[in-house]
């Protein structure tokens, strides 16, 4: 679990978002944001970051090593393709003792940020627990937004080699000769990193660069997927079982 480990759980991780700022002008004030899944709270003061644990988390170990990383840009954030350097204006981290339950451990951050952090995320330094921490729920929708148009993009511009990545997953799924149902297989593939809905007929299949099960083809025996590229025709996959997959443009 690295650093695309991370964006990925930040594409698509159920985090519930809280916010909170207080503070004084002789003072820098707090910016504080909460996941209750994992019973995790951030809160951000100056340059320095709190980390603190609810009494009933069960994320992480007391008294090891972590990592909390904040951003005030979470596009660059999403784009990055290695891990940031701490030194970068949007961009803070620092080592920290992961807390004990219903504790709270604070560590100094590289810098300090000079907006509010758009999210932080909380690492185990085993990489076992990995958690992201939105300042606000709009963050998290315009994050998943800019996810999905990357996803669709990329699909779209390697239409056949999308195609054939998802068949080869969706064949791994198959138990005695057959096909998962669509709802399983929409989930399976979009938990692979593939954009991905249904459609009645490959006619529905409408989108550049989502990719579509199309339900009216797709049975126990076969997977059918349509896959609109940058041109905007559509090519269509179709996957039995066993062998290898077929791919026609359509008309």
């Amino acid at each position: 679990m690295g650093f695309r480990h991370v964006l990925s759980l930040i594409a698509v991780g159920a985090a519930a978002v809280g916010l909170s700022a207080c503070g004084s002008a002789a003072k820098a004030p707090t910016h504080s944001a909460t996941d209750k899944a994992s019973g995790l709270t951030v809160s951000v003061e100056g340059d320095q970051v709190t980390l603190k644990r609810a009494s009933s988390s069960a994320s992480g170990t007391a008294g090891t090593a972590g990592q909390v990383s904040c951003t005030t840009d979470y596009s660059k954030l999403v784009n990055a393709t290695a891990q940031p350097a701490p030194s970068l204006s949007w961009y803070a981290a620092t080592l920290i003792t992961w807390p004990d339950k219903a504790k709270s451990t604070t560590a100094t951050l590289s810098h300090s940020l000079t907006k509010t952090p758009d999210l932080c995320i909380a690492q185990s330094a085993d990489q076992q627990t990995s958690v992201v921490m939105y300042f606000g729920a709009n963050v998290k929708a315009a994050i998943e937004k800019q996810q999905i148009t990357k996803q669709r993009d990329t699909q779209a511009a390697s239409v056949d080699d999308a195609l054939k990545s998802a068949a080869q997953a969706a064949v791994t799924a198959v138990a005695s000769g057959k096909f998962p149902d669509v709802a399983t297989l929409t989930q399976g593939l979009t938990s692979q990193g593939f954009y991905v809905k249904t459609a009645a007929n490959a006619a529905a299949a409408t989108e550049n660069g989502t990719m579509y099960i199309v339900q009216g083809d797709t049975t126990a025996k076969q997977m059918v997927l349509s896959l609109k590229g940058k041109d905007g025709k559509a090519h269509v996959l179709t996957q039995k079982t066993t062998g290898d997959p077929k791919i026609a443009t359509a008309k």
